[in-house]
């Protein structure tokens, strides 16, 4: 790995690498609410045979669409923290799963997402990968590795995030959208067009005015370094929701 990109991979992870407060009632009531069954969507933790944990999935009961969603949350976030987003399209009749890499270190588990693929082999032909932070680094590496038609990568959404120095995706023909917020602490717009020339060009770039690094997840603790947001977390997924929405469709 190179100097530059050990400095840009340190300078992401020492800004994630924070102890994360209890979140307060009601970022925690829907994370609960999302991580529970329902008539419609099972949701579950798959294991390896050992027991080690691959993916949080929200399988539909009665799916709507051979495409799913897989995603990778941010470095030493709780992959729980992103069942609200998954759930959103679980519900909708999507196929969804959060990976949960060792250590919630998203470069210890970047080939995750391949054990949500096996486990939908035959069902989803394709899917939308997002991650956040850190997890949108991994994502990127994970999709630059499975570029083949056959390895059935749809779209990548970067959340706050951008790709590793090592990585150029800037001939990949799928879709790509980079989202960010304009009062994020930890990932700046000047990173976000540092990342242009390694992603193609008909990236769609959205900048959530008011959205910060935090509300990327559901959590009501600012995460250490981030600036507080001028809309709500739920104005801010709404803009995330959109924006896969139309990935998936």
């Amino acid at each position: 790995m190179r100097l530059t990109t050990l400095m840009r991979v340190f300078g992401l992870v020492s800004a994630l690498f924070v102890y994360h407060a209890p979140a307060i009632a009601d970022a925690q009531a829907e994370v609960d609410a999302a991580m529970t069954s329902s008539p419609s969507v099972t949701v579950f933790q798959k294991r390896d045979f050992v027991g080690v944990s691959l993916f949080f999935g929200f399988d539909p009961v009665n799916p709507v669409s051979d495409r799913g969603l897989i995603i990778y949350p941010g470095g030493f976030v709780d992959p729980r923290s992103y069942a609200p987003l998954a759930r959103h399209f679980a519900d909708q009749g999507i196929p969804s799963a959060v990976v949960t890499p060792p250590f919630n270190f998203g470069f210890l588990g970047t080939h995750y997402g391949t054990y949500v693929k096996n486990y939908w082999r035959g069902e989803v032909t394709d899917w939308v990968v997002a991650g956040h932070s850190l997890g949108g680094t991994v994502a990127a590496l994970w999709v630059d590795n499975n570029r083949a038609p056959s390895d059935g990568i749809a779209a990548l959404v970067l959340l706050a995030s951008y790709p590793d120095a090592t990585v150029d995706l800037s001939d990949i023909t799928i879709p790509v959208v980079s989202i960010w917020g304009s009062e994020d602490g930890l990932t700046t717009e000047s990173d976000i067009d540092g990342s242009r020339d390694q992603l193609p060009a008909t990236t769609r770039f959205v900048r959530i005015d008011g959205g910060n690094h935090t509300q990327f997840y559901y959590t009501d603790t600012l995460q250490n370094n981030d600036n507080p947001a001028l809309i709500t977390r739920d104005a801010q997924q709404a803009i995330v929701e959109q924006e896969i929405t139309s990935l998936l469709n």
